[in-house]
């Protein structure tokens, strides 16, 4: 999907260059950004998933530094400390063969600047928060190629949001308490953990600030009555097992 762009005459109208400066490596290097006034909206997934036409915007959130291989999102990309730059020296920039991440991407590419960006996350200790969003949206990558990996990452996901919900500070992956709280929630129902679920969509229904998230309260109910219906057929299963 999105493939045929490659090389096309309508490749600007979606993708500009952006010329980012590596922190690590001191080197300059472009890389390409979406333009979002251009995308056209397809569908909205009940877990924050968001398609559009003709292009995936999530393709283009990592930064990759095609000199050393630092992988970043571009809110993350500048913020190195010394002791995290002897990190990546010694961790990724030492075994580094050079790659350009910096033209349309596939749907390979897409794969492995996220599992670049997921490993950095991982050697830096980053948030718990941050690289759950990663698994996330590389989930969500799978989804729109109708790979099995998706319920793989949607795991791994889940987990770190969990923690992060319970130990970190709010907003944690661009979400308040209210909708980390759906998003975990759906998570959950998803993967069929649908008791868990029907806590969580409580949890987001009972909380204070609900009513400043009117569409997030009406999918929640719908989706805590979904989970209700798959807990209770779950267990109907299970007597007549």
């Amino acid at each position: 999907m999105y493939e045929w762009i490659k090389g096309g005459t309508t490749m600007e109208q979606f993708l500009y260059d952006k010329d980012v400066n590596c922190p690590l490596c001191r080197n300059k290097f472009k890389t390409k950004k979406t333009r979002s006034r251009n995308l056209k909206l397809i569908k909205r997934d009940d877990d924050f998933c968001v398609t559009y036409k003709d292009i995936n915007p999530t393709y283009y959130h990592i930064f990759v530094c095609p000199e050393c291989g630092y992988s970043a999102t571009e809110s993350e990309f500048d913020n190195l400390s010394k002791v995290e730059k002897e990190i990546l020296d010694k961790s990724i920039r030492s075994k580094w063969k050079k790659r350009d991440f910096g033209e349309v991407r596939d749907f390979q590419e897409a794969v492995e600047v996220y599992k670049l960006a997921i490993l950095t996350g991982q050697l830096l200790k980053k948030s718990k928060g941050y690289i759950g969003s990663l698994c996330l949206k590389l989930a969500w990558i799978y989804r729109e190629n109708g790979n099995d990996k998706e319920m793989e990452f949607l795991k791994y996901a889940l987990s770190l949001l969990e923690e992060a919900y319970q130990y970190e500070r709010f907003p944690i992956a661009g979400l308040d308490e209210v909708n980390l709280a759906y998003l975990i929630g759906e998570l959950n129902r998803r993967l069929g953990n649908p008791k868990v679920s029907i806590t969580w969509f409580g949890l987001a229904l009972s909380n204070p600030n609900i009513k400043k998230h009117r569409l997030i309260q009406l999918r929640a109910r719908e989706q805590w009555s979904l989970a209700r219906e798959q807990y209770n057929m779950d267990k109907e299963n299970k007597q007549n097992a």
